[in-house]
């Protein structure tokens, strides 16, 4: 049976990719990163410090004209200038082993949305039917022709897996309701959320009196999230424990948010912008961080160096970061690999599921040795904010993510000893198994602490 909408569906149709002026990600050898910014100082190269930018409410573009900028927390830097004396500056770094790798900069991009076509033609048809039909007549017949399939797969599919949950999504999404979140008495109270995405919708209704920190990272963008993706992360992360006129759709809601603009309004992004706002995170003391972003990876790649390097800075400083598996394959002809960052062994790496429990079929998986999928979440038919005071539903390994780092924060706010590896540690424990291979689901479904 034919597909159309698949190809609109994954919340990855962007619009037509940006050409910002990338530069070159520097590593450096531990211990050796002062000598390593003196040479390329003494070599007439403008260096920015990311501490110079920290009280700042934004990150200024291009590092406010300086060639490069150094993350003293990462041992990373990334240098804008171009020639050849930037090319010996590099060449001598890397054979006195000051640097210990170079590459490109690269583009990230979000990695979830709604689809646009079917998004218009649902508006379209519900805006004409409920002009001559009653509403409640509508939710009814809707309910009615769900649980009449529901019967007749009489609990499971023509393949043998499980028929669709019968979630009730009057009080809560089915989301959070297949996570458990419902049944936790834990909030996130005390806890810093980091989501680094799109921007968010600070004044969005369903958030009013909340903590909320924000910060632009993002060259060349304005301040608000024009996009929707980082609203509606946000939302599922930390979302409200009562929205108005919707079902529960957050986990964490009494967390203090800090949204982070990396993605810019086209919802791309760069290294440079990512982990600027990975930096600010730790700097901020978030225990979480949250990553519905990503670049595809092929068979055979090996993980981003930096990001492993990263990553294990952010755990040993008490944050865990974790970031969506990526929305490349097309099940179940193709099963693309985890992307980047999640495909780093100090990121943990999020797989979406459906309503079945079953690998979504866009969802990325451990096609790469070591670079595995580590649990997986809700990423279908997912309800939460979008700016403006609205709602829709999105679908995406973005969209499981949030879920993860929405538990992630419960279970931070449980005990202060779930820092950093140790809250990754609890994240695995937490699960139920699923029939899907590990491959695709990593440890299983996970599921909020309870008493």
């Amino acid at each position: 049976m034919a597909r159309p909408t698949r190809k609109t569906t994954r919340g990855t149709a962007p619009p037509a990719e940006p050409t910002p002026r990338l530069g070159v990600v520097m590593r450096f050898a531990p211990q050796a990163a002062g000598s390593g910014i003196r040479q390329m100082e003494s070599g007439g190269l403008r260096v920015a410090s990311s501490s110079d930018f920290r009280s700042a409410p934004a990150v200024p573009n291009d590092f406010d004209g300086a060639d490069a900028q150094y993350f003293e927390r990462f041992g990373i830097a990334i240098v804008r200038r171009e020639g050849e004396r930037l090319k010996t500056l590099l060449e001598h770094a890397m054979e006195q082993n000051v640097v210990t790798g170079m590459r490109p900069e690269r583009m990230y991009r979000v990695l979830g949305g709604p689809s646009a076509a079917a998004e218009a033609a649902a508006g379209d048809l519900l805006a004409g039917a409920a002009t001559i039909l009653d509403r409640d007549y509508l939710r009814g017949y809707r309910d009615g022709v769900v649980h009449l399939i529901d019967r007749l797969l009489a609990g499971e599919s023509a393949d043998g897996t499980p028929a669709a949950a019968r979630f009730d999504e009057s009080s809560v999404t089915w989301g959070l309701e297949a996570v458990l979140a419902p049944l936790s008495p834990l909030t996130g109270a005390g806890i810093r959320v980091a989501v680094l995405d799109t921007g968010f919708d600070h004044t969005h209704p369903d958030f009013r009196g909340r903590p909320i920190t924000k910060k632009l990272f993002a060259s060349r963008s304005s301040p608000d999230d024009v996009h929707g993706h980082g609203t509606h992360c946000v939302g599922t992360a930390c979302g409200p424990l009562r929205p108005a006129g919707v079902p529960r759709y957050g986990i964490a809601h009494e967390s203090h948010i800090f949204a982070g603009k990396v993605l810019g309004d086209d919802g791309f992004g760069t290294d440079r912008s990512v982990i600027a706002g990975m930096d600010w995170a730790v700097e901020q003391g978030c225990q979480v961080i949250s990553l519905s972003l990503g670049a595809a990876t092929s068979l055979g790649d090996q993980p981003n160096d930096d990001y492993e390097q990263i990553g294990q800075a952010c755990l040993d400083a008490g944050t865990i970061v974790i970031a969506a598996s990526g929305n490349e394959s097309e099940r179940p002809r193709v099963i693309a690999p985890v992307g980047s960052p999640a495909n780093a062994s100090t990121v943990m790496a999020v797989g979406a599921v459906d309503r079945r429990f079953r690998p979504a079929w866009f969802s990325c998986g451990g096609m790469n040795p070591g670079q595995e999928v580590d649990l997986a979440a809700p990423g279908v038919d997912i309800l939460s904010s979008l700016p403006g005071g609205r709602h829709a539903r999105f679908q995406g390994t973005s969209m499981a993510a949030p879920h993860v780092s929405g538990v992630a924060a419960l279970i931070a706010q449980s005990d202060p000893k779930y820092r950093g590896w140790s809250l990754w540690a609890r994240l695995l424990q937490l699960v139920r198994p699923l029939r899907a291979a590990a491959r695709d689901v990593g440890k299983g479904l996970l599921q909020a602490p309870r008493p």
